[in-house]
């Protein structure tokens, strides 16, 4: 990046940057208990990035995670923050809202209306709050951004990615840790899919299924290490969920956009249901998180004439590798098992052709590897205490613990048939682990 473009766009990273701030320890015990509250959660491979980042400490480091709640920008960034580690976070301009106000507007609508009284004394707008607590914005499309002053400045494609790579450059040339989602979002609705068409659009998964790693953020990541002088490594991170929080809710939201809805009614509803879910009372499921090797990108051989073509070609390999290495990492939960066995529309089956389909992908994950480095696949959460793969009866016992309950009637049982009566939900969860069967009749 030209030192005169970089200047440019230093004087608009007001729009977009962050404002770390410590948090006070009360704070941080409300996020551990609203987390504790809703999952059981395992952590694996952390404190190796941390003995990294203390070997390594002039690199930059970039988190990858898969992304399928908004609840992952929360519970990375409180997992970071009591593990000391000073990492910023990447969300979306639909997160950084100026006019919704937590304290008149989140707490007492979506956890109790006598809270309406904080606002008479405190005041924050989700925008300011998220920047004070290390995040950093990206904008997703094209718009007039209103100012302190007034003024507008008009962002056009070309403007945000010129913004994003100069803060990445700032970022790096800094020796910051931080995150950013290189996941494609699945969901297929107006505005979504127009955004997606010039490739550039990643966020949320609103079906479980990630359609892979956009190599443009590889490519700013690796851009930036060329113009800073800094090393950068990239880390694969997967976050995996027994039950995703907006599970149901995805659907709101999805008639919500179609009808042509506000912007800020969609993000109000979403974001209050995430908090709602957090504090709510309900029955725990088990949440991992996993970080991978760190993976240096390397730049020696990208600084000749055809660099461009060449840093284009190493950003798609360094996605496709992560990628990789995220799906690779993901465990499996018994309602991924149980949702699999269903053929593809869910059709009622009777309990003994359910049981013995069960049986079947028991015996399959018994042997299973996968990835390029033909890894054993992850069944901590269906194995017995006996390290033996659980029984269809267990595996299905525990899936209706978590789906088939008054208020969560997913799944049944009629008479001697299972039946599924919300298939939307139900395909989330086969989503998360169809890679690992895509090739289970051959076997």
């Amino acid at each position: 990046m030209k030192t005169q473009q970089y200047d440019k766009m230093k004087s608009m990273f007001h729009l977009i940057e962050h404002d770390w701030q410590s948090i006070n320890p009360m704070e941080l015990v409300i996020y551990q208990l609203a987390r504790g509250n809703t999952f059981n959660m395992r952590v694996i491979g952390l404190e190796g990035i941390q003995r990294f980042k203390e070997t390594h400490p002039d690199c930059a480091i970039t988190f990858k995670p898969n992304h399928l709640s908004e609840a992952d920008f929360i519970l990375l960034s409180i997992l970071f923050r009591e593990n000391n580690m000073k990492v910023l976070v990447e969300g979306g301009s639909n997160l950084f809202i100026e006019d919704i106000d937590i304290f008149r507007d989140i707490l007492p609508g979506y956890i109790l209306e006598d809270l309406r009284s904080f606002a008479d004394k405190h005041q924050m707008s989700i925008a300011r709050y998220l920047s004070t607590r290390g995040a950093f914005k990206v904008f997703r499309e094209p718009q007039k951004v209103r100012q302190p002053d007034g003024s507008e400045i008009d962002m056009g494609r070309k403007e945000i990615i010129s913004l994003t790579r100069a803060y990445r450059y700032h970022l790096v040339k800094e020796k910051e840790m931080y995150v950013t989602f290189p996941g494609f979002s699945s969901i297929k609705l107006g505005l979504l899919e127009m955004l997606k068409k010039d490739g550039t659009k990643t966020g949320r998964s609103y079906t479980g299924k990630i359609d892979g790693f956009h190599h443009l953020p590889f490519q700013i990541d690796i851009e930036a290490s060329l113009y800073a002088n800094v090393e950068v490594y990239a880390v694969p991170v997967n976050i995996a969920y027994e039950r995703v929080l907006e599970d149901e809710h995805f659907a709101e939201l999805a008639r919500l956009y179609e009808n042509g809805k506000g912007k800020r009614e969609i993000y109000l509803k979403d974001l209050g249901y995430i908090v709602k879910e957090f504090y709510s009372d309900k029955r725990k499921a088990n949440l991992s998180i996993k970080f991978g090797e760190p993976q240096k990108m390397v730049t020696t051989d990208l600084k000749d004439s055809f660099a461009g073509r060449k840093i284009k070609s190493a950003a798609h390999k360094y996605a496709q590798n992560l990628f990789d290495s995220v799906l690779t990492m993901q465990p499996l939960f018994p309602a991924n098992i149980y949702f699999s066995a269903f053929d593809e529309n869910f059709n009622r089956t009777p309990v003994r052709v359910m049981k013995e389909k069960i049986d079947d992908f028991r015996d399959y994950l018994g042997t299973l590897v996968w990835g390029k480095d033909k890894r054993r696949v992850d069944l901590h959460y269906v194995l017995g205490y006996n390290q033996h793969i659980m029984s269809a009866d267990e595996i299905i016992n525990r899936t209706f613990q978590l789906f088939s309950r008054p208020n969560r009637h997913i799944t049944a049982i009629d008479g001697d048939m299972f039946v599924v009566y919300n298939r939307e939900v139900a395909q989330q969860y086969k989503n998360h682990t169809a890679h690992f069967f895509e090739n289970m009749s051959q076997a």
